[in-house]
């Protein structure tokens, strides 16, 4: 199959049959991060959406190893209890990703305030009911789950690369197996759904991982994008219609967030994966991404669209 083409219907029933098994119960001992990795003492970690769920779960991880977490969010009422409980081992920043602005001004005091940043955590996402548009004119699933994290790493990217060796995880999802980068209407005017808005962009996010770990070659920063798994989470709360079911099904058979908080933790900072960079890290294992993802022509013309529509240089 070319890469240009799309996954056959039964490639994805397939796929999405296998996303929504019954997951564990609890992170998996054979993957637990070696004892020598579990002291984060000096280190910071940025990470977006870390205010319920598995990124709540994964800065309770952090702060437990000694790092200190820079919990970047919209929600200042959610993260005060967050910021209470852990005291100075949590900084909450004021960042909404459907705004770009709203980015720079967080990427801004995240560098006026951080010497370091030893990993960078892009957690937060959003599945909504149906199609919304923000001040600045993107599609809200594209600007959240994807342009929003590009530019935040974009604006972040040096002070990364002064900290190698340092991470970047891209949570990403199973369902980018499903996306297709429409080009031709990337804000999905024409012909809109969920499930394509959200596969959409967690495509993009993957291949924005890929085109990072080829940029970031030798810079001892690598980069990951990660399917945490089918995960207990609030990301389907307001979805309408069919889509709905994914609710019931997640409270049948999805791991609790620990089981995803774990996953997180380990790209951020396992020897496991020292050096591999580029990674799609399905779960527990690499596996290839979206076909789409692996060509080269369309991940570079992604790239330059996204730093036009972010107005970041190249």
């Amino acid at each position: 199959m070319d890469s240009r083409q799309r996954m056959s219907r039964l490639d994805r029933l397939r796929a999405l049959a296998g996303s929504m098994s019954r997951q564990r119960r609890k992170p998996n001992p054979a993957h637990a991060i070696p004892a020598e990795d579990c002291d984060l003492t000096s280190k910071t970690i940025v990470l977006t959406g870390g205010t319920d769920g598995m990124g709540r779960a994964a800065v309770d991880i952090f702060c437990e190893m000694g790092a200190k977490v820079v919990l970047l969010g919209r929600n200042e009422a959610k993260a005060k209890p967050i910021v209470d409980e852990l005291g100075p081992s949590v900084e909450f920043v004021h960042c909404d990703l459907s705004s770009l602005a709203s980015v720079r001004r967080a990427a801004t005091q995240v560098l006026s305030d951080h010497p370091s940043i030893d990993a960078l955590v892009n957690n937060a996402g959003i599945n909504a009911g149906e199609r919304q548009v923000t001040e600045e004119g993107f599609e809200v699933h594209w600007v959240v789950n994807y342009l929003g994290p590009f530019l935040l790493t974009s604006l972040l990217l040096d002070r990364v690369i002064a900290s190698a060796p340092a991470r970047i995880v891209n949570v990403s999802s199973a369902m980018e197996v499903f996306g297709h980068v429409h080009f031709d209407d990337l804000q999905l005017e024409r012909d809109f759904s969920t499930g394509k808005a959200y596969s959409q962009a967690k495509l993009a996010l993957n291949m924005f991982t890929l085109d990072l770990s080829r940029r970031l070659e030798g810079s001892g920063v690598t980069a990951y994008a990660l399917n945490p798994g089918f995960i207990k989470t609030n990301l389907l709360r307001d979805t309408k219609g069919s889509l709905s079911f994914g609710n019931v099904m997640m409270r049948l058979f999805a791991s609790p967030p620990v089981v995803g908080a774990d996953r997180i933790v380990r790209l951020a900072v396992s020897s496991a994966y020292e050096g591999v960079s580029g990674q799609f890290i399905y779960e527990d294992e690499a596996r290839p991404p979206n076909k789409e993802a692996l060509d080269g022509e369309i991940v570079e013309r992604l790239m330059e669209v996204s730093r036009a529509s972010a107005g970041v240089e190249g």
